[in-house]
């Protein structure tokens, strides 16, 4: 999968830039997205093979909340600084959809209960109605 994020405002606006599976975003001379401003290690990004996923070591914005560490989906935008960007990531499920679902157990005794005071509030009805026929 091809994943990037686009420049949308900020020093470098309009440049895009690919994704790794590993991505330091920082002004360090090792970081692969190098902006000046940004601390030196400012994010990582890193993908699982299923999950993108931000991992801030400085003040970091996804969708204007503050996180440290946070799935991506497509779409998203991340506010580094005075730099914002939109990841570009086709095809990444967000992880709600790739978590399995389970279904909530329900206690047999559950509908035991229900079906007792169902029974119960329809013989007070009835024991009512008969007291006020005769």
């Amino acid at each position: 999968m091809t994943f990037r994020l686009k420049t949308a405002s900020g020093p470098r606006t309009g440049e895009t830039f690919d994704l790794a599976d590993d991505t330091l975003i920082g002004s360090d001379e090792t970081s692969q997205i190098r902006i000046d401003g940004l601390e030196g290690e400012h994010a990582r990004i890193r993908f699982d093979g299923q999950t993108l996923t931000l991992e801030a070591r400085a003040e970091t914005h996804v969708n204007g909340q503050p996180v440290h560490t946070r799935p991506l989906k497509s779409g998203d935008e991340l506010r580094l600084g005075a730099n914002r960007f939109v990841l570009q990531a086709p095809g990444l499920r967000p992880p709600s959809v790739l978590a399995e679902t389970q279904r909530p157990r329900v206690n047999p005794w559950t509908w035991v209960a229900i079906g007792v005071a169902a029974v119960s509030g329809f013989a007070a009805v009835a024991t009512f109605v008969l007291t006020r026929l005769s």
